[in-house]
């Protein structure tokens, strides 16, 4: 009667050690399907996300939900509107509901004329003013996702006047591409 215990407790101090090591994250980068406009979830090998855009409306805003549950995403730790077209905004209001945003991040007054902004724009926008810390973002500005180097290029019309470190060079991962 020993010998299957015996046998039993030799393969849990032997599957414990194998079972405590775990694989080092990645950066998971989240495409989500929101039709006509945008909606990009990062989430680095920290753990902290980033998301760009939140879609046209309700609907889009489940879907980054469910993106989100899939990366096992709690909060959006930084939301970035990329600009004020009712499709990259438009989810906003369903997912401030639904889900802390810490920061948020946009271009400031739009610089496109003349812009329709929406009026349901406006109460999601004033309500996230209130909730999360917001950063007008300049060209050159870095957006402290830990684990990666986050950098503005664009922002309110104004690009960066210093080009990025490597910027123009050939992508060695890109080498053995031939045009078809």
């Amino acid at each position: 009667m020993r010998q299957p215990v015996c046998v039993a407790l030799l393969f849990v101090t032997v599957a414990l050690p194998v079972a405590q090591v775990r694989a080092p994250r990645t950066l998971s980068i989240y495409m989500i399907d929101v039709e006509g406009g945008n909606a990009t979830l990062f989430v680095s090998p920290t753990g902290t996300s980033m998301l760009i855009d939140t879609g046209h409306g309700a609907r889009d805003a489940l879907r980054i939900m469910a993106a989100a549950k899939d990366a096992g995403v709690t909060q959006i730790d930084h939301l970035i509107l990329s600009h004020y077209h009712a499709d990259h905004f438009g989810g906003l209001t369903e997912l401030t509901t639904r889900m802390p945003i810490r920061h948020f991040i946009d271009h400031g007054p739009s610089v496109e004329a003349p812009i329709a902004v929406t009026s349901a724009f406006f109460p999601a926008y004033t309500a996230l003013h209130a909730k999360a810390q917001h950063t007008v973002a300049v060209a050159g500005d870095r957006i402290p996702v830990a684990g990666l180097d986050v950098r503005v290029v664009m922002s309110a019309g104004q690009a960066i006047r210093t080009p990025l470190l490597g910027a123009g060079r050939p992508n060695p991962y890109c080498a053995q591409y031939t045009p078809k």
